[in-house]
């Protein structure tokens, strides 16, 4: 439909369902790539070059995806004009969530430069995969909070409390990950690499509270 013939609170109804399903796919491809982490740690863990590539590759995909889902919801919102009253939510949400696949494709990258050796150590291996199954959890109670956006916003903004939950658990895991690896005995290199997955992984969990708050602006909306 078009803005020449959509009018009336149906019309506002069937544009704004829309534009909050292409929302809903976007965060289910974000949801999709930050899932293959966990196969790109193992492959790592594996030495497997060709598991790691392929989960790359699955991610780079992911993106190519999300970034044409932005653009067809800017299409959509441009095509309904002011027609749907709180666009300027959707859009910010939109590129909220697109922003959390920003810091997956960075966590993507840094953790194939993560030595084999590092990755194995068992402290190591315990922090990063604590901090990956929190990031995993806390988005995918936000694809929850955006898929409930065309069911029950209220529970919607149930959902993003959640996420800022787990968000709290995610910085004190970093913390104490940081904290654990500053007295290990590995080298400068295998340090830097260590610290840039982790601070990867915690601003990922923040960029994750971000869009649950623009979900939660959204909701209220609605």
């Amino acid at each position: 439909m078009r803005e020449g013939y959509l009018s009336g609170p149906e019309s506002e109804i069937q544009a704004r369902r829309r534009t909050v399903v292409v929302l809903q796919d976007e965060m289910r491809r974000v949801l999709d790539a930050a899932r293959v982490l966990l196969d790109e740690f193992s492959a790592i863990m594996k030495g497997d070059k060709l598991g790691i590539g392929a989960a790359t590759e699955k991610v780079k995909k992911a993106e190519e995806d999300v970034v044409m889902l932005r653009g067809a919801l800017i299409r959509e919102l441009s095509q309904v004009g002011t027609l749907i009253v709180n666009r300027e939510d959707l859009l910010r949400a939109a590129f909220a969530v697109e922003s959390i696949f920003g810091h997956v494709n960075g966590i993507a990258f840094k953790m194939s430069q993560l030595p084999r050796s590092t990755a194995k150590d068992k402290k190591n291996k315990e922090s990063i995969e604590a901090l990956l199954g929190l990031l995993i959890d806390a988005v995918s109670k936000l694809n929850e909070c955006i898929r409930g956006l065309s069911i029950n916003p209220e529970q919607s903004i149930q959902l993003a409390a959640q996420v800022q939950q787990i968000e709290s658990a995610i910085d004190n895991r970093y913390r104490e990950a940081v904290a654990t690896m500053l007295k290990s005995a590995m080298g400068m290199k295998e340090l830097v690499v260590l610290k840039d997955v982790l601070g990867a992984l915690e601003d990922a969990a923040d960029a994750t509270l971000s869009a649950a708050n623009a979900g939660t602006i959204l909701a209220l909306g609605l």
